[in-house]
């Protein structure tokens, strides 16, 4: 299918349906050629408060994920970016490729994933071994991120979970959540 628009790339973008970041942000930054193509993962706009309901809110975006995948298909994008990012850190490097994988073979292209992005963007930095990492999770999806970046090679010398406070991540109230330091945070 050409596109007037995305004569350059066309991505499918696989986000939650409750997130009202990321589509502004990539239509942001989109270069001329270009075109995003966004389909959302179906999930409740629930307040997560705890451990049980970040993980509920983990199972949603699982259920959900492959639906959107085939949605974002029918458009015939060049690849997929998955913008998820708890679930690509779950179960350390190895869930992160099976993620990806999964993903890659129901689509039949590519996908980038949001855990292996960062890891892409700290290898250009080159001699980067301590990190310091804000989330917008629960101590549960924390605890996935440090694994996750500690089988890739990096020392966690603070980590910042926003307890998920606002519903289903940094949507509301969350970024005023993250803006106050924690007393909490571990300090090299």
């Amino acid at each position: 299918m050409s596109a007037a628009l995305g004569f350059r790339r066309k991505f499918g973008v696989i986000v939650p349906s409750t997130n009202t970041i990321v589509q502004p942000e990539l239509d942001a930054i989109r270069p001329r050629g270009v075109t995003n193509h966004v389909s959302r993962i179906p999930i409740r706009d629930r307040l997560v408060k705890n451990d049980d309901d970040f993980l509920k809110l983990i199972a949603d975006i699982r259920g959900g994920t492959m639906d959107a995948v085939d949605v974002a298909m029918s458009c015939a994008p060049d690849a997929l970016i998955l913008a998820a990012s708890a679930e690509s850190f779950w179960d350390g490097m190895e869930g992160g490729r099976r993620l990806q994988e999964c993903i890659e073979a129901r689509a039949g292209v590519g996908v980038a994933i949001p855990s292996e992005a960062c890891c892409a963007a700290l290898r250009k930095f080159g001699g980067v071994k301590r990190l310091g990492v804000i989330t917008p999770y629960m101590p549960v999806g924390d605890g996935q991120v440090r694994k996750f970046f500690s089988e890739c090679g990096y020392k966690i010398v603070a980590l910042r979970g926003c307890d998920a406070r606002a519903r289903c991540g940094w949507r509301r109230s969350a970024r005023a959540s993250c803006a106050t330091p924690s007393t909490s945070s571990t300090t090299p």
